[in-house]
């Protein structure tokens, strides 16, 4: 894989202050297409190959991990509207499974212009589209989940899902990131923003969640809006100018 690429917030001439991380370019399918692209330079991403996978398959069926009672599992390769709930499950550990019920509400493309004001842009990074994807979870595990990132990806395509942006050092207002808040306890709910950065020309079809082994993602797909701008203030009164004040 090529090294990841930042994004830095400028906060004076040779100062540097939090760092946003490009995920890579998690792809599927082994092709020769794949492995040149691995070999380039890239700002958002690189490709690997499924192959790469350690982990075994999973039988393809609605438990293809263990959660607790009462708890039912989406089926894999589900695909959901925006709004739509899904119940999904990772192992961040081996001794650990982590059940979330996954609202994607939508997807915003906006630009380095309208949302990364004050944070430096690298060469790599020019001509990238940035999009915000609005998440809610709530944990139905048995035990608290916080400070998990959740495993959503920007589905582009069947080889072609690209990790979200990570965090450091500064929280990035606009879009916080998809890392669920230090402690949440089962029943708890939270709202995440996840950032993700796709090449130009390359449509983004939905959200996915990735899941263990060989089984299909589920993705919630709708229409893409644009980032709503900050609303003015039309309650706010013009001064009068001198020849319009009445004594």
């Amino acid at each position: 894989m090529t090294p990841v690429s930042s994004l830095v917030r400028r906060t004076g001439a040779a100062a540097l202050g939090g760092v946003l991380v490009v995920g890579l370019l998690a792809g599927c399918g082994g092709s020769d297409d794949s492995k040149k692209k691995s070999e380039e330079p890239s700002a958002s991403a690189s490709v690997t190959e499924s192959t790469d996978a350690t982990e075994p398959t999973e039988p393809a069926s609605t438990g293809y991990l263990p959660v607790p009672t009462g708890v039912t599992l989406t089926e894999p390769g589900a695909a959901l509207q925006f709004g739509d709930t899904a119940t999904v499950a990772w192992r961040p550990r081996q001794d650990r499974v982590v059940a979330l019920d996954l609202t994607v509400e939508r997807i915003d493309k906006t630009s380095f212009k309208e949302s990364f004001e004050g944070w430096v842009v690298t060469d790599q990074m020019k001509g990238q589209i940035p999009f915000f994807v609005r998440v809610k979870a709530k944990n139905v595990s048995d035990a608290d989940v916080g400070g998990l990132l959740v495993p959503l990806y920007a589905f582009a395509g069947v080889s072609s899902m690209y990790e979200p942006l990570s965090f450091r050092d500064e929280e990035f207002e606009p879009c916080p990131g998809g890392v669920l808040p230090d402690k949440l306890m089962p029943g708890e709910s939270a709202d995440l923003c996840f950032v993700y950065l796709l090449p130009e020309g390359v449509v983004l079809r939905s959200a996915a969640f990735d899941l263990v082994g060989e089984l299909e993602p589920v993705t919630w797909s709708g229409k893409v809006t644009a980032i709503e701008k900050p609303k003015k203030d039309k309650d706010k009164k013009k001064p009068k100018k001198d020849d319009e004040q009445t004594g």
